[in-house]
Protein backbone atom coordinates (compact mmCIF):
# COMPACT_ATOMS: atom_id res chain seq x y z
CA UNK A 1 0.00 0.00 0.00
CA UNK A 2 2.62 2.57 0.42
CA UNK A 3 4.69 2.01 -3.05
CA UNK A 4 1.01 2.45 -4.29
CA UNK A 5 1.01 6.32 -2.70
CA UNK A 6 2.04 9.12 -4.60
CA UNK A 7 5.17 11.45 -3.32
CA UNK A 8 5.11 14.76 -2.89
CA UNK A 9 5.90 16.18 -6.00
CA UNK A 10 2.74 14.07 -7.11
CA UNK A 11 0.60 15.60 -4.44
CA UNK A 12 1.82 18.95 -5.80
CA UNK A 13 0.25 17.79 -9.34
CA UNK A 14 -2.83 17.37 -8.31
CA UNK A 15 -5.80 19.73 -8.71
CA UNK A 16 -7.52 21.58 -5.66
CA UNK A 17 -10.68 18.57 -6.73
CA UNK A 18 -8.04 15.86 -6.70
CA UNK A 19 -6.77 16.74 -3.64
CA UNK A 20 -9.53 17.10 -1.90
CA UNK A 21 -10.83 13.80 -3.45
CA UNK A 22 -7.49 12.19 -2.30
CA UNK A 23 -7.58 12.85 1.32
CA UNK A 24 -11.20 12.39 1.24
CA UNK A 25 -10.16 8.47 0.21
CA UNK A 26 -7.33 7.93 2.11
CA UNK A 27 -9.74 9.01 4.96
CA UNK A 28 -11.57 6.06 3.78
CA UNK A 29 -8.86 3.48 3.35
CA UNK A 30 -7.46 4.85 6.81
CA UNK A 31 -10.67 3.85 8.65
CA UNK A 32 -10.45 0.24 7.15
CA UNK A 33 -7.42 0.11 8.12
CA UNK A 34 -7.90 0.97 11.85
CA UNK A 35 -10.89 -1.45 11.81
CA UNK A 36 -8.60 -4.64 10.75
CA UNK A 37 -6.27 -3.15 13.42
CA UNK A 38 -8.87 -2.90 16.29
CA UNK A 39 -9.81 -6.35 15.81
CA UNK A 40 -6.78 -7.68 16.13
CA UNK A 41 -5.77 -5.42 19.70
CA UNK A 42 -8.81 -7.39 20.63
CA UNK A 43 -7.67 -10.52 19.75
CA UNK A 44 -4.24 -9.74 21.31
CA UNK A 45 -6.04 -8.56 24.29
CA UNK A 46 -8.06 -11.92 24.17
CA UNK A 47 -5.08 -14.19 24.17
CA UNK A 48 -3.16 -11.72 26.58
CA UNK A 49 -6.15 -12.58 29.80
CA UNK A 50 -4.23 -13.25 33.50
CA UNK A 51 -6.27 -16.05 33.82
CA UNK A 52 -4.07 -17.78 30.83
CA UNK A 53 -0.85 -17.56 33.19
CA UNK A 54 2.57 -17.93 31.17
CA UNK A 55 0.48 -18.78 28.17
CA UNK A 56 -0.64 -15.45 28.23
CA UNK A 57 0.58 -13.51 25.36
CA UNK A 58 1.38 -10.58 26.91
CA UNK A 59 3.56 -12.54 29.33
CA UNK A 60 5.29 -14.30 26.54
CA UNK A 61 6.39 -11.20 25.05
CA UNK A 62 7.26 -9.38 28.37
CA UNK A 63 4.61 -7.40 28.93
CA UNK A 64 1.86 -6.70 31.45
CA UNK A 65 -1.28 -6.45 29.43
CA UNK A 66 -2.49 -7.04 25.73
CA UNK A 67 -2.32 -3.15 25.09
CA UNK A 68 1.32 -3.10 25.85
CA UNK A 69 2.13 -5.52 23.70
CA UNK A 70 -0.24 -3.25 20.85
CA UNK A 71 1.83 -0.28 22.01
CA UNK A 72 5.04 -2.33 21.27
CA UNK A 73 3.55 -3.30 17.99
CA UNK A 74 2.58 -0.11 16.23
CA UNK A 75 4.57 2.72 18.34
CA UNK A 76 1.60 3.60 19.39
CA UNK A 77 1.18 5.86 22.45
CA UNK A 78 -1.00 3.33 25.29
CA UNK A 79 -3.90 5.73 25.25
CA UNK A 80 -4.24 4.78 21.68
CA UNK A 81 -3.56 1.17 22.05
CA UNK A 82 -6.27 0.79 25.03
CA UNK A 83 -8.71 2.83 22.48
CA UNK A 84 -8.17 0.37 19.87
CA UNK A 85 -8.88 -2.37 22.01
CA UNK A 86 -12.38 -0.87 22.78
CA UNK A 87 -12.67 -0.42 19.36
CA UNK A 88 -11.76 -3.79 18.40
CA UNK A 89 -14.51 -5.48 21.13
CA UNK A 90 -17.10 -2.85 19.51
CA UNK A 91 -16.24 -4.77 16.16
CA UNK A 92 -17.03 -8.13 17.47
CA UNK A 93 -20.17 -7.47 19.34
CA UNK A 94 -21.11 -6.16 15.90
CA UNK A 95 -20.45 -9.34 14.34
CA UNK A 96 -22.07 -11.19 17.14
CA UNK A 97 -25.22 -9.28 17.02
CA UNK A 98 -25.67 -8.89 13.04
CA UNK A 99 -23.33 -10.86 10.90
CA UNK A 100 -21.14 -8.20 8.12
CA UNK A 101 -23.65 -8.00 5.05
CA UNK A 102 -22.23 -8.04 2.00
CA UNK A 103 -23.17 -4.54 0.72
CA UNK A 104 -24.17 -2.37 4.16
CA UNK A 105 -26.08 -0.20 2.28
CA UNK A 106 -27.06 3.52 3.26
CA UNK A 107 -27.19 4.57 6.46
CA UNK A 108 -30.40 4.26 8.33
CA UNK A 109 -31.35 4.61 11.96
CA UNK A 110 -34.41 2.63 11.42
CA UNK A 111 -31.94 -0.19 11.09
CA UNK A 112 -29.77 0.35 14.09
CA UNK A 113 -32.94 0.47 16.38
CA UNK A 114 -34.11 -3.07 15.26
CA UNK A 115 -31.36 -4.35 16.06
CA UNK A 116 -31.12 -7.37 19.36
CA UNK A 117 -28.37 -7.37 22.05
CA UNK A 118 -27.62 -4.51 24.55
CA UNK A 119 -28.11 -0.59 24.66
CA UNK A 120 -24.65 -0.09 22.83
CA UNK A 121 -25.50 -3.02 19.72
CA UNK A 122 -25.99 0.34 17.64
CA UNK A 123 -22.73 1.90 17.94
CA UNK A 124 -20.89 -1.67 17.22
CA UNK A 125 -22.65 -2.25 14.57
CA UNK A 126 -22.69 1.45 12.84
CA UNK A 127 -18.85 1.02 13.24
CA UNK A 128 -18.68 -2.39 11.43
CA UNK A 129 -21.08 -0.82 8.45
CA UNK A 130 -18.79 2.11 8.22
CA UNK A 131 -21.30 4.31 9.35
CA UNK A 132 -19.84 5.53 12.44
CA UNK A 133 -16.05 5.90 12.84
CA UNK A 134 -14.15 4.58 15.21
CA UNK A 135 -13.17 7.83 16.81
CA UNK A 136 -16.72 9.49 17.42
CA UNK A 137 -17.92 5.85 18.73
CA UNK A 138 -15.23 5.48 21.30
CA UNK A 139 -16.21 9.16 22.61
CA UNK A 140 -19.92 8.31 22.81
CA UNK A 141 -19.43 4.78 24.65
CA UNK A 142 -16.55 6.87 27.26
CA UNK A 143 -19.05 9.92 27.33
CA UNK A 144 -22.26 7.31 28.71
CA UNK A 145 -20.49 5.10 30.57
CA UNK A 146 -22.84 2.26 31.71
CA UNK A 147 -26.62 2.16 32.79
CA UNK A 148 -27.19 1.67 36.52
CA UNK A 149 -29.39 -0.86 36.17
CA UNK A 150 -32.02 -2.44 33.89
CA UNK A 151 -34.77 -0.14 33.77
CA UNK A 152 -32.07 2.78 32.90
CA UNK A 153 -31.39 0.91 29.84
CA UNK A 154 -33.80 2.14 27.23
CA UNK A 155 -33.16 5.50 27.51
CA UNK A 156 -29.52 4.75 27.03
CA UNK A 157 -30.49 3.14 23.91
CA UNK A 158 -32.40 6.09 22.56
CA UNK A 159 -29.55 8.77 23.43
CA UNK A 160 -27.20 5.66 21.36
CA UNK A 161 -29.64 6.54 18.70
CA UNK A 162 -30.19 9.96 18.82
CA UNK A 163 -26.31 10.72 19.29
CA UNK A 164 -25.67 8.97 16.49
CA UNK A 165 -28.02 10.63 14.22
CA UNK A 166 -26.31 14.09 15.63
CA UNK A 167 -23.36 13.18 14.10
CA UNK A 168 -24.84 12.31 10.67
CA UNK A 169 -27.27 15.20 10.57
CA UNK A 170 -24.90 18.01 12.64
CA UNK A 171 -21.22 16.53 11.49
CA UNK A 172 -20.36 16.55 15.03
CA UNK A 173 -16.78 16.27 15.55
CA UNK A 174 -15.64 13.39 17.83
CA UNK A 175 -15.07 15.66 20.84
CA UNK A 176 -18.66 17.48 19.93
CA UNK A 177 -19.89 13.91 20.32
CA UNK A 178 -17.75 12.88 23.36
CA UNK A 179 -19.50 16.25 24.90
CA UNK A 180 -22.82 15.38 24.44
CA UNK A 181 -22.54 11.90 25.87
CA UNK A 182 -21.52 13.13 28.93
CA UNK A 183 -24.06 15.47 29.44
CA UNK A 184 -26.53 13.18 28.41
CA UNK A 185 -25.38 10.62 31.07
CA UNK A 186 -25.68 13.28 33.53
CA UNK A 187 -29.34 13.70 32.68
CA UNK A 188 -29.99 10.01 32.69
CA UNK A 189 -27.95 9.44 35.76
CA UNK A 190 -28.59 12.28 38.42
CA UNK A 191 -26.61 9.96 41.32
CA UNK A 192 -23.82 9.54 38.74
CA UNK A 193 -24.31 13.65 37.95
CA UNK A 194 -23.95 14.07 41.88
CA UNK A 195 -21.00 12.25 42.60
CA UNK A 196 -18.92 13.76 39.46
CA UNK A 197 -19.62 16.96 40.40
CA UNK A 198 -18.40 16.36 43.96
CA UNK A 199 -15.62 14.26 42.23
CA UNK A 200 -14.51 17.24 40.05
CA UNK A 201 -14.73 19.24 43.15
CA UNK A 202 -12.65 17.06 45.77
CA UNK A 203 -9.44 17.21 42.88
CA UNK A 204 -8.76 20.76 42.99
CA UNK A 205 -5.41 22.09 44.42
CA UNK A 206 -2.56 24.21 44.00
CA UNK A 207 1.06 22.93 43.63
CA UNK A 208 4.07 25.54 43.94
CA UNK A 209 7.57 24.77 42.53
CA UNK A 210 10.67 27.02 42.45
CA UNK A 211 12.72 25.85 39.34
CA UNK A 212 16.29 26.35 39.48
CA UNK A 213 16.43 28.95 37.25
CA UNK A 214 14.20 31.16 40.11
CA UNK A 215 11.55 30.92 37.93
CA UNK A 216 8.41 30.00 40.07
CA UNK A 217 5.72 27.47 38.84
CA UNK A 218 1.47 27.16 39.88
CA UNK A 219 0.21 24.19 38.80
CA UNK A 220 -3.72 24.54 39.40
CA UNK A 221 -6.26 22.06 39.30
CA UNK A 222 -9.85 23.44 39.28
CA UNK A 223 -13.69 22.00 39.36
CA UNK A 224 -15.64 23.11 36.24
CA UNK A 225 -17.67 26.14 38.56
CA UNK A 226 -14.22 27.69 39.43
CA UNK A 227 -12.65 27.57 36.18
CA UNK A 228 -15.69 29.96 35.19
CA UNK A 229 -15.72 32.48 37.75
CA UNK A 230 -11.46 32.61 36.75
CA UNK A 231 -11.83 32.30 33.24
CA UNK A 232 -14.81 34.23 32.44
CA UNK A 233 -13.70 37.54 33.16
CA UNK A 234 -10.08 37.09 31.65
CA UNK A 235 -11.38 35.84 28.19
CA UNK A 236 -13.56 39.01 28.35
CA UNK A 237 -10.37 40.91 29.16
CA UNK A 238 -8.38 39.51 26.39
CA UNK A 239 -11.27 38.52 24.24
CA UNK A 240 -9.71 40.92 20.77
CA UNK A 241 -6.63 38.83 21.04
CA UNK A 242 -8.15 35.35 21.86
CA UNK A 243 -10.34 35.95 18.73
CA UNK A 244 -13.47 37.84 20.21
CA UNK A 245 -16.32 39.35 18.00
CA UNK A 246 -15.36 42.62 16.49
CA UNK A 247 -18.66 44.70 16.98
CA UNK A 248 -18.10 46.99 20.06
CA UNK A 249 -18.20 50.78 21.23
CA UNK A 250 -15.38 53.14 20.58
CA UNK A 251 -14.01 52.52 24.18
CA UNK A 252 -13.69 48.50 23.21
CA UNK A 253 -12.69 49.35 19.92
CA UNK A 254 -9.65 51.14 20.92
CA UNK A 255 -8.88 48.71 23.82
CA UNK A 256 -8.75 46.20 21.47
CA UNK A 257 -6.59 48.32 18.93
CA UNK A 258 -4.50 48.55 21.99
CA UNK A 259 -4.01 44.73 22.41
CA UNK A 260 -3.84 44.03 19.15
CA UNK A 261 -0.28 46.20 19.16
CA UNK A 262 0.77 44.39 22.59
CA UNK A 263 4.18 43.06 22.15
CA UNK A 264 3.29 39.86 24.29
CA UNK A 265 3.00 36.86 23.33
CA UNK A 266 -0.60 35.15 24.39
CA UNK A 267 0.56 32.94 27.23
CA UNK A 268 2.11 36.05 28.50
CA UNK A 269 -0.39 38.18 28.36
CA UNK A 270 -2.53 35.45 30.52
CA UNK A 271 -0.02 35.52 33.13
CA UNK A 272 -0.34 39.12 33.47
CA UNK A 273 -4.10 39.14 33.62
CA UNK A 274 -4.37 36.55 35.82
CA UNK A 275 -1.74 38.38 38.53
CA UNK A 276 -4.08 41.19 37.85
CA UNK A 277 -7.21 39.13 38.60
CA UNK A 278 -5.90 38.08 41.66
CA UNK A 279 -4.44 41.80 42.78
CA UNK A 280 -7.95 42.93 41.80
CA UNK A 281 -9.32 40.10 43.95
CA UNK A 282 -7.16 41.72 46.94
CA UNK A 283 -7.04 45.42 46.68
CA UNK A 284 -10.39 46.11 44.68
CA UNK A 285 -8.25 48.40 41.85
CA UNK A 286 -10.70 48.25 39.53
CA UNK A 287 -8.34 46.40 37.03
CA UNK A 288 -11.27 45.35 35.14
CA UNK A 289 -13.25 48.82 34.66
CA UNK A 290 -16.96 48.52 34.54
CA UNK A 291 -17.39 45.42 33.97
CA UNK A 292 -18.30 42.47 36.54
CA UNK A 293 -17.24 39.22 35.75
CA UNK A 294 -20.84 37.58 36.41
CA UNK A 295 -21.23 33.58 35.78
CA UNK A 296 -24.44 33.10 33.76
CA UNK A 297 -25.78 29.64 35.23
CA UNK A 298 -28.63 28.25 32.28
CA UNK A 299 -31.43 25.99 34.38
CA UNK A 300 -34.99 25.33 33.83
CA UNK A 301 -38.01 26.56 35.58
CA UNK A 302 -38.87 22.83 36.70
CA UNK A 303 -35.01 21.86 37.77
CA UNK A 304 -34.81 25.06 39.79
CA UNK A 305 -37.69 24.41 41.49
CA UNK A 306 -35.89 20.82 42.25
CA UNK A 307 -32.73 22.77 43.76
CA UNK A 308 -34.95 25.06 45.49
CA UNK A 309 -37.10 22.15 47.13
CA UNK A 310 -33.71 20.17 48.13
CA UNK A 311 -31.99 23.01 49.77
CA UNK A 312 -35.01 23.27 52.23
CA UNK A 313 -35.22 19.73 53.04
CA UNK A 314 -31.34 20.03 53.82
CA UNK A 315 -31.67 23.59 55.69
CA UNK A 316 -34.83 21.67 57.59
CA UNK A 317 -33.40 18.84 58.50
CA UNK A 318 -33.09 17.87 62.40
CA UNK A 319 -30.01 17.85 64.45
CA UNK A 320 -28.28 14.38 65.31
CA UNK A 321 -25.76 12.96 66.52
CA UNK A 322 -23.58 13.83 63.49
CA UNK A 323 -20.54 11.63 61.59
CA UNK A 324 -18.82 8.83 63.37
CA UNK A 325 -15.91 10.21 65.70
CA UNK A 326 -17.35 13.62 66.34
CA UNK A 327 -17.19 14.28 70.20
CA UNK A 328 -20.73 15.34 71.19
CA UNK A 329 -21.86 18.84 73.13
CA UNK A 330 -20.36 19.15 76.48
CA UNK A 331 -23.97 21.08 77.48
CA UNK A 332 -26.59 18.64 75.93
CA UNK A 333 -24.49 15.49 75.26
CA UNK A 334 -25.29 15.52 71.87
CA UNK A 335 -24.24 16.98 68.60
CA UNK A 336 -25.92 19.96 66.62
CA UNK A 337 -23.62 19.05 63.52
CA UNK A 338 -26.02 19.09 60.49
CA UNK A 339 -23.75 17.18 57.37
CA UNK A 340 -25.05 18.22 54.08
CA UNK A 341 -27.75 15.34 53.08
CA UNK A 342 -28.02 14.37 49.76
CA UNK A 343 -31.12 14.08 48.24
CA UNK A 344 -32.25 11.00 46.42
CA UNK A 345 -31.47 10.73 43.43
CA UNK A 346 -33.64 13.04 40.70
CA UNK A 347 -34.69 15.17 43.55
CA UNK A 348 -31.59 17.51 43.41
CA UNK A 349 -32.43 19.79 39.92
CA UNK A 350 -28.72 20.20 37.52
CA UNK A 351 -28.01 23.22 35.88
CA UNK A 352 -25.26 24.51 32.86
CA UNK A 353 -22.21 26.55 32.84
CA UNK A 354 -21.74 27.68 29.38
CA UNK A 355 -19.85 25.19 27.38
CA UNK A 356 -19.78 22.46 29.72
CA UNK A 357 -20.99 18.68 29.45
CA UNK A 358 -20.59 18.66 33.22
CA UNK A 359 -24.01 19.90 35.27
CA UNK A 360 -23.84 22.02 38.36
CA UNK A 361 -25.67 20.19 41.22
CA UNK A 362 -28.88 22.09 42.56
CA UNK A 363 -26.58 23.00 45.29
CA UNK A 364 -24.28 24.31 43.79
CA UNK A 365 -26.50 26.34 42.01
CA UNK A 366 -28.41 27.48 45.07
CA UNK A 367 -24.76 28.38 46.48
CA UNK A 368 -23.37 30.46 43.57
CA UNK A 369 -26.72 32.40 43.65
CA UNK A 370 -26.41 32.88 47.20
CA UNK A 371 -22.91 34.27 46.90
CA UNK A 372 -23.48 36.89 43.85
CA UNK A 373 -20.48 34.74 41.96
CA UNK A 374 -23.48 33.73 39.47
CA UNK A 375 -26.79 34.77 38.07
CA UNK A 376 -29.19 32.32 36.77
CA UNK A 377 -31.02 32.74 33.47
CA UNK A 378 -33.98 30.52 33.22
CA UNK A 379 -35.70 28.70 30.44
CA UNK A 380 -38.69 27.05 29.48
CA UNK A 381 -38.96 23.50 29.00
CA UNK A 382 -38.60 24.27 25.49
CA UNK A 383 -35.34 26.07 25.92
CA UNK A 384 -36.67 29.32 24.89
CA UNK A 385 -36.16 32.52 26.72
CA UNK A 386 -38.11 35.53 26.35
CA UNK A 387 -37.33 36.57 22.94
CA UNK A 388 -37.37 39.89 21.82
CA UNK A 389 -38.18 42.03 18.62
CA UNK A 390 -37.05 45.20 17.71
CA UNK A 391 -36.94 47.83 14.71
CA UNK A 392 -32.94 47.94 14.19
CA UNK A 393 -30.34 46.21 12.70
CA UNK A 394 -28.15 45.24 15.56
CA UNK A 395 -29.60 42.52 18.62
CA UNK A 396 -29.32 44.06 21.90
CA UNK A 397 -27.37 42.77 24.53
CA UNK A 398 -30.46 40.66 25.75
CA UNK A 399 -30.79 38.99 22.35
CA UNK A 400 -27.12 37.84 21.95
CA UNK A 401 -27.13 36.75 25.82
CA UNK A 402 -30.93 34.63 24.87
CA UNK A 403 -28.58 32.88 21.52
CA UNK A 404 -25.51 32.47 24.08
CA UNK A 405 -27.97 29.83 25.92
CA UNK A 406 -29.34 28.18 22.95
CA UNK A 407 -26.41 27.92 20.62
CA UNK A 408 -23.68 27.56 23.24
CA UNK A 409 -21.12 28.57 21.31
CA UNK A 410 -20.30 29.11 17.32
CA UNK A 411 -23.19 27.12 15.25
CA UNK A 412 -20.64 25.77 12.63
CA UNK A 413 -19.75 21.57 13.07
CA UNK A 414 -16.99 21.53 15.00
CA UNK A 415 -15.69 25.34 15.53
CA UNK A 416 -14.70 25.34 19.57
CA UNK A 417 -15.47 29.23 19.85
CA UNK A 418 -17.64 29.92 23.04
CA UNK A 419 -20.39 32.82 22.57
CA UNK A 420 -18.29 35.18 24.43
CA UNK A 421 -15.90 34.99 21.25
CA UNK A 422 -18.95 35.05 18.35
CA UNK A 423 -21.34 37.76 16.75
CA UNK A 424 -24.71 37.39 15.26
CA UNK A 425 -25.66 36.33 12.35
CA UNK A 426 -29.22 37.19 10.73
CA UNK A 427 -30.61 34.73 8.92
CA UNK A 428 -32.74 36.93 6.73
CA UNK A 429 -30.76 39.89 5.26
CA UNK A 430 -31.61 43.60 5.97
CA UNK A 431 -31.26 44.87 2.92
CA UNK A 432 -32.98 42.24 1.10
CA UNK A 433 -36.72 43.72 1.72
CA UNK A 434 -38.31 46.06 4.15
CA UNK A 435 -39.91 42.73 5.42
CA UNK A 436 -36.36 42.16 7.16
CA UNK A 437 -36.60 45.32 8.86
CA UNK A 438 -36.77 43.27 12.57
CA UNK A 439 -33.97 41.29 14.73
CA UNK A 440 -35.48 38.62 16.09
CA UNK A 441 -33.56 35.93 18.21
CA UNK A 442 -34.97 33.03 16.72
CA UNK A 443 -34.03 34.53 13.31
CA UNK A 444 -30.22 35.08 14.37
CA UNK A 445 -27.85 32.38 15.63
CA UNK A 446 -24.10 32.72 16.83
CA UNK A 447 -21.31 32.11 14.78
CA UNK A 448 -17.25 33.31 15.49
CA UNK A 449 -15.49 35.94 13.31
CA UNK A 450 -14.14 33.47 10.42
CA UNK A 451 -17.65 31.26 9.96
CA UNK A 452 -19.45 34.55 10.20
CA UNK A 453 -17.24 35.76 7.26
CA UNK A 454 -16.79 32.76 5.17
CA UNK A 455 -20.43 32.24 5.42
CA UNK A 456 -20.85 35.73 3.38
CA UNK A 457 -17.39 35.56 1.16
CA UNK A 458 -18.47 31.91 -0.35
CA UNK A 459 -22.28 31.77 -0.81
CA UNK A 460 -23.46 30.08 2.50
CA UNK A 461 -27.13 30.32 4.13
CA UNK A 462 -28.72 29.73 7.22
CA UNK A 463 -32.32 28.41 7.09
CA UNK A 464 -34.70 28.10 10.66
CA UNK A 465 -37.25 25.04 9.83
CA UNK A 466 -39.44 25.73 13.06
CA UNK A 467 -37.18 25.40 15.98
CA UNK A 468 -33.80 23.79 13.91
CA UNK A 469 -31.36 25.17 11.77
CA UNK A 470 -29.74 23.88 8.53
CA UNK A 471 -26.39 24.80 6.88
CA UNK A 472 -26.62 25.53 3.25
CA UNK A 473 -23.49 25.50 1.04
CA UNK A 474 -23.85 25.78 -2.76
CA UNK A 475 -24.35 22.47 -4.81
CA UNK A 476 -24.16 20.37 -1.12
CA UNK A 477 -26.76 18.69 0.99
CA UNK A 478 -27.90 20.52 4.45
CA UNK A 479 -26.33 19.77 7.44
CA UNK A 480 -28.17 20.51 10.41
CA UNK A 481 -27.20 23.29 13.37
CA UNK A 482 -26.87 21.41 16.33
CA UNK A 483 -26.90 24.16 20.04
CA UNK A 484 -23.48 23.02 21.68
CA UNK A 485 -24.97 24.06 25.64
CA UNK A 486 -25.48 21.76 27.54
CA UNK A 487 -29.20 22.24 28.65
CA UNK A 488 -30.53 21.63 25.19
CA UNK A 489 -28.57 18.06 25.60
CA UNK A 490 -30.77 17.85 28.49
CA UNK A 491 -34.36 18.48 27.08
CA UNK A 492 -33.55 16.83 23.65
CA UNK A 493 -32.30 14.09 26.10
CA UNK A 494 -35.77 14.05 27.93
CA UNK A 495 -37.87 14.37 24.82
CA UNK A 496 -38.61 17.74 24.91
CA UNK A 497 -36.91 19.05 21.99
CA UNK A 498 -36.25 17.23 18.26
Amino acid sequence: MAGMLPHACDIERLSDGELTEFVRLLGQAAAVMQSSAAIAAAEIETRSRRELGPESLARKAGVKSGAELVQRLTGSSLTDARKAVRVGVLLETAQAVAPEPADAGPRSIEVLAALPGAWSAPIAVAVRNGWLPAEHADRITSGLGQPRDDASTPAYRQAVLRLIADCWDGELTPEDAGRAAKATRAVLDREWAQQNAQRLYEQRSLKRTVRGDGMVKYDLLVDPATDAQIWTPIRRHLSPRLGGPRFMTDEERARAEELQQDARTNEQLLADTFTAFLTAGVTSSGVFGKYTPTVTIAVTTSELKKAITADAARRNSPPHDGPPGQPPDAASGTSTHRPPATPPPGADGIAWLDGRPEPLTGAQLITALCDGDAAAALLDETGQTLDATKAERTFSTRQRRAMALRDGGCLIPGCPMPPDATEAHHLNPWGENEANHKTETKDGVLLCKFDHLNLHNHGGRIERRGNTYWLHWPGEEPVRLLPKHSLTTQLRTQGELP
